[in-house]
This record gives structure tokens, C-alpha cells and sequence, in this order.
């Protein structure tokens, strides 16, 4: 956790996201400044840690291939957020 911390440490300042998704709440932090509504692949912190996320044929989904639906929402809400 200490190498997350200190690699990303100036991100700890910006905004959090909260989602609830299927009864559980998440925090999520954009690691990156300049998100564009094309880009293909971005990184999150996801309570407390580092995720991938990929866009694949239209569908947003973490880079182990799991959870889709969280990868989905997650984007929805920086998307509405972001205005993109």
C-alpha cells in the first residue's frame, strides 16, 4: 500500500467518487488530468487500489476481465461528471 501511496501521492488531493454498486459502496480516484471521451484506457484507485480500465468494443471493463458492470457504472459516473 506505502508503494501506491507514495507513486500516485499528489492524487490523493482530487476529487472522490463514491459509487454503490449491487449494495457495496466503492471510492474511486481518476489518476489521470486529462480524461477525453475517446480514450481507450485509464487508471482508477478503487479503494485503495491501482485498476486498468479498457475499452472494448464499446464496453468499458477492468483489465483482469472481471466486473464489468462495476467498470460500466464507474465510467458513467466520471462521464457525468466530467461531461463527456
Amino acid at each position: 500500500m506505502h508503494d501506491t501511496i507514495g507513486q500516485f501521492a499528489d492524487h490523493f488531493n482530487r476529487q472522490i467518487f463514491r459509487i454503490t454498486f449491487k449494495f457495496r459502496d466503492f471510492q474511486v480516484v481518476l489518476l489521470k488530468k486529462d480524461l477525453l471521451k475517446d480514450q481507450t484506457e485509464f487508471e482508477i484507485l478503487l479503494d485503495g487500489l491501482v485498476q486498468k480500465l479498457i475499452k472494448k468494443n464499446g464496453k468499458w471493463s477492468f483489465e483482469h476481465g472481471e466486473d464489468q458492470d462495476l467498470a460500466e457504472d464507474i465510467w458513467r459516473q466520471i462521464e457525468l461528471r466530467y461531461r463527456l
